[in-house]
């Protein structure tokens, strides 16, 4: 079974993101709504009760703003799992992070994978965010958090570190960096997230960068991949408009 696990802070959209789930997910599924109106938790505290709450053997932590277009994803996810070397699968992520600017898709093309639809409809945006075409499964050493499926036995050894970051922040890196000392973090094409929001750096990202920084000083810059990236010649996501050509969801 898969449990879905949600940290909810808008009351309009956990219902909606509840029925999204339930009609794509094609496969026995639990949904955790941690209740966050109040702003109570942290990102980490909310995922570690959604953990100890969960029954299920695959964990799934994705942003109550992100929907699914596709069906059939936590099927996807089975087959991916049923290959015991992977812990961890996400939707966008990276090969390379690097050690001065911890911004995951900052190495750029070719290290960066995935893709995400951003729908940001009061700038009237509508596009896939195509990290690269290589449609393959790659291993990574980052994945972006508003998508990842974690391997539910792995807890035993990793927890969301609510100390260290007790906003909404890094918290996607630090448990990659825990996964990978255990199994394969990968990224796949086969799960299509569609995501209303953006990433934002305020002073809590910066706060939490610095807490990152310091927690794994003696393993930045991390790689899984050959070469090295140029700063000054990284190739970023492309996006594309896909208005009109994509179906675009109605979530209430």
């Amino acid at each position: 079974m898969i449990s879905v696990i949600v940290c909810s802070r808008c009351e309009p959209h956990w219902k909606s993101h509840e029925e999204n789930v339930a009609t794509t997910i094609g496969a026995p599924c639990e949904y955790l709504r941690i209740d966050n109106k109040e702003n109570r938790l942290g990102l980490c505290a909310a995922y570690n009760e959604g953990v100890a709450r969960s029954s299920g053997d695959i964990l799934v932590f994705v942003h109550e703003d992100a929907f699914f277009l596709e069906p059939g994803w936590g099927a996807v996810l089975e087959r991916k799992f049923a290959e015991p070397a992977v812990g961890l699968i996400g939707v966008a992520g990276t090969q390379y992070l690097m050690e001065n600017d911890l911004r995951w898709h900052q190495a750029g093309q070719p290290f960066i994978r995935g893709r995400v639809i951003h729908d940001l409809r009061t700038r009237g945006i509508y596009a896939l965010s195509v990290m690269s075409w290589d449609k393959a499964d790659a291993e990574v050493v980052a994945a972006d958090g508003v998508f990842l499926a974690i391997r539910a036995s792995l807890f035993d050894r990793v927890c969301f570190d609510e100390d260290a970051f007790g906003g909404f922040h890094f918290y996607d890196l630090d448990i990659c960096m825990q996964v990978r000392r255990h199994a394969r973090c990968i990224v796949t094409w086969d799960v299509l997230v569609v995501h209303f929001s953006e990433g934002m750096r305020d002073e809590g990202w910066n706060a939490a960068a610095q807490a990152f920084r310091e927690k794994y000083a003696a393993w930045l810059p991390v790689s899984c991949a050959a070469g090295r990236p140029d700063p000054n010649r990284a190739i970023p996501a492309k996006d594309y408009d896909i208005k009109g050509k994509v179906p675009q969801l109605d979530i209430g």
